[in-house]
């Protein structure tokens, strides 16, 4: 609870703080953008929210059929390049392996939108975000390995084992100005569980990570 009503007390404060006194046009800008991106945090914590609340009820059905997974990555960069720029982060795709898994096209868009999205929050001015589509070798037959790799923040040692616990926070210092709700990860792992694959992360902390989604490849 303490999560929902935090944004709200905030936009709350912002408000009577802007009408507290006479301001500028610029003052009241920059209020309306602190209100507006507290109200897009809280949408956005209340969408994950009930997301697991129906994964974890068995209600929220996926509906399968082949997809091209690299078709997907594609449509998915294309979607973070406007922010990827405006970070100064340069976003690159490269060659990919064109494999078809089976999967629903919504939840594995927002599995890739998910690791794109983590990975541009958290790599400085500056630096890179690689995604690629390869296939992997394995026992019971050849797969799809989706790859985010950035050179950001990385992840202490301390908190990898826990990166897919809901609400977990490996940056907690930055959770706020970075607008994250601690649920994306725990999402893109239900989501990738739901595809019959797996999901892995390797991070080096200052150097940045990679995170690696592992899917059944079909012909």
């Amino acid at each position: 609870s303490h999560e929902l009503r935090t944004p709200v007390a905030v936009m709350r404060t912002t408000a009577e703080l802007a009408r507290s006194q006479p301001r500028s046009a610029e003052d009241y800008e920059k209020a309306l953008d602190a209100i507006l991106a507290e109200s897009e945090r809280t949408t956005s914590l209340v969408e994950d929210l009930m997301l697991l609340a129906r994964a974890d009820a068995g209600a929220e059905q996926m509906a399968f059929e082949p997809l091209d997974a690299a078709e997907l990555l594609s449509a998915a960069c294309a979607e973070v390049r406007v922010l990827a720029e405006a970070k100064g982060v340069r976003l690159t795709m490269g060659a990919c392996e064109s494999l078809k898994v089976s999967g629903d096209q919504q939840a594995l868009r927002r599995l890739i939108l998910i690791l794109l999205d983590n990975a541009l929050k958290y790599t400085p001015r500056g630096g890179a975000v690689h995604a690629c589509v390869s296939g992997g070798g394995c026992v019971s037959g050849r797969e799809a390995v989706i790859e985010v790799r950035d050179t950001g923040a990385g992840i202490g040692v301390e908190d990898l084992p826990h990166i897919f616990e809901r609400f977990y926070r490996a940056a907690k210092d930055r959770s706020r100005t970075t607008g994250g709700t601690g649920l994306g990860l725990s999402i893109a792992q239900w989501i990738t569980a739901n595809h019959g694959g797996e999901i892995l992360v390797e991070s080096d902390q200052g150097a940045g990570s990679t995170f690696r989604v592992r899917l059944p490849a079909i012909s």
